[in-house]
């Protein structure tokens, strides 16, 4: 059993993985997003969970909360927001590049089935798809429609 382990080792480290940096430190996506009434959500995952697949998309869902005490402009900022993001880092050393779309839903009311929001958007508008360089622990800001900051960034440090 153990002569099976070491050969397992071993052909796992000669296999290496290209995503991985030289150092052996794994990379994580670090995101934050805002509104103009909304506090900050911030949400870290491992880069390679975003790895562009076939027929496979990767989303992160960003809970917008109006906060009380801050000043509405529109109608829409006083509506529950939830931003959908796609987030594709394409395969190769370091993933240095980040495809990034989505789209920002605003609810009449917070509402959750089984962990999963619910009910009828009352609007809806696009994020189309931008391709963000990406610099190791430098954050990059993209920009989404109604004044919300989004910033992503690729990051060696751990969540």
């Amino acid at each position: 059993m153990n002569r099976l382990t070491g050969i397992a080792v071993l052909c796992l480290a000669l296999m290496g993985c290209s995503s991985i940096p030289s150092d052996n430190r794994a990379l994580n996506f670090k995101t934050e997003m805002q509104s103009p009434v909304s506090g900050p959500t911030t949400i870290t995952v491992t880069a390679d969970s975003l790895l562009k697949q076939e027929n496979t998309r990767h989303l992160i869902l960003y809970p917008l909360r109006p906060l009380p005490g801050k000043s509405f402009r529109s109608e829409l900022d006083r509506k529950f927001a939830a931003a959908t993001m796609y987030i594709e880092l394409p395969p190769g050393k370091g993933n240095r590049t980040a495809e990034i779309s989505g789209e920002i839903n605003y609810y009449d009311h917070e509402r959750y089935e089984n962990g999963h929001l619910m009910g009828d958007s009352v609007r809806s508008i696009p994020v189309p798809l931008q391709t963000v360089p990406l610099t190791l622990n430098k954050p990059v800001s993209v920009s989404l429609p109604q004044g919300i900051r989004y910033s992503v960034m690729l990051t060696d440090s751990q969540p």
